[in-house]
């Protein structure tokens, strides 16, 4: 048991660090790209070529943690990440730059399918929560950690990155001690409803083939379009559409991303005393609800509703459905099944937004939201297939 707590701690310092990188090129951008004297637009770029290497790692993870193991995964990968870090330290141009976000990707990548792999099999969907609120943590981190360096030494935007690098070069060496542990099953929970099917060696392309996991990578990907989408737009909808003040769109925007992370907090708890099928349930037909408040929008206090409403239903699915994922294809599946889902999320978030984007722009703002309101009862109805296939 001493090692499962071992074990469980390390892993919330994985998701946080994994978290730390992410918002920072928000903070340094304004002077990479004077720097490098590009387009303000060439962020979009670097985001691109970080999702591209994310997009190669997370698909091929189960191939990798069967082959080396979780541990060496996690090892390997942060030292990507680490690598990466310190590759856009000592870049001498906009184009080596770009190339080190796809090494950053592709470490990151690989640690968020390969830890939330190992948290679906070995602990419990209360901790799942805690875990992607920990990433939170992270996230908000990184760009204090990053503004502070720009304010302390001259607005050096190297130096922020390498003070990133060396604590994920850190973390890599905490997982270097551990790697032993991570292929250990004694501290391992007893889940016999997913021991039940077979334990041989399954395939990628045989984990495709499965109609679950099918449904399931088209759920994450519709999921993420949302969570992201609505935080990308709803700030635009609100003060271009709506005639609501600048102050209180990115305020209440701040309440959307602030519920995500006080939810997960929320619903670790509440996992352990209901159905987590049922909490899931609920939780999407509140998406659904407030994005209906939303979309309508009578007033602006049915806008912020709506939103807090989405970003409060919509915190525990993504770590839930990922808890839940060998519970419903079979431990021999979900290795390869959550690196899908991975790879289906980052998809999602980069191109369901941008259509809706595209939707609004010839259509109008009014059916941007309305297109987010499609994809949550989509979801929905998505979930009670997903459910009917796995009994």
């Amino acid at each position: 048991m001493r090692t499962s707590g071992v074990l469980l701690f390390v892993a919330y310092l994985g998701f946080i660090s994994l978290g730390l990188p992410d918002a920072a090129h928000g903070i340094n951008w304004p002077f990479v790209r004077m720097d490098f004297s590009v387009p303000i637009g060439w962020l979009g770029l670097v985001i691109a070529a970080g999702g591209i290497g994310y997009l190669m790692s997370s698909f091929s993870v189960g191939y990798w943690i069967n082959r080396f193991g979780v541990g060496w995964l996690l090892v390997t990968s942060c030292l990507l990440v680490s690598s990466g870090l310190f590759g856009f330290y000592f870049s001498t141009s906009f184009i080596v730059f770009a190339l080190f976000s796809v090494v950053i990707g592709m470490g990151s990548g690989a640690i968020d399918a390969g830890l939330n792999a190992y948290a679906a099999e070995h602990f419990s969907t209360k901790h799942m929560n805690w875990l992607h609120a920990a990433f939170g943590v992270g996230a908000t981190a990184g760009p204090i950690i990053v503004t502070s360096v720009l304010v302390s030494f001259s607005q050096n935007w190297r130096l922020g990155y390498a003070v990133l690098a060396i604590i994920l070069f850190v973390m890599a060496l905490v997982f270097l001690f551990s790697r032993h542990w991570w292929e250990s099953e004694k501290h391992a929970p007893k889940k016999a409803d997913v021991t039940l099917e077979n334990t041989g060696p399954v395939t990628q392309l045989q984990a495709l083939k499965h109609p679950v996991i099918r449904f399931q990578i088209v759920f994450f990907f519709l999921y993420s379009g949302v969570e992201v989408g609505v935080g990308q737009w709803a700030f635009t909808v609100m003060t271009e559409s709506r005639g609501i003040s600048i102050a209180s769109a990115g305020t209440w925007v701040a309440v959307y991303w602030g519920a995500l992370a006080f939810g997960r907090a929320i619903f670790g708890f509440l996992v352990e005393r209901f159905s987590v099928d049922q909490l899931l349930r609920l939780c999407l037909a509140g998406v659904s609800l407030g994005a209906l408040f939303f979309t309508v929008s009578i007033t602006p206090y049915t806008s912020y509703f709506g939103l807090a409403l989405m970003g409060f239903c919509a915190a525990p699915i993504f770590p839930c459905m990922i808890s839940q994922t060998a519970i419903r294809v079979g431990k021999s599946y979900s290795v390869h099944a959550i690196g899908f889902q991975m790879s289906a999320a980052v998809m999602g978030a980069m191109t369901l937004p941008f259509l809706s984007g595209l939707i609004g722009g010839q259509f109008g703002l009014t059916f941007l939201s309305m297109s987010f309101l499609t994809y949550a009862l989509a979801l929905f109805v998505l979930f009670h297939l997903i459910l009917r296939r796995a009994l």
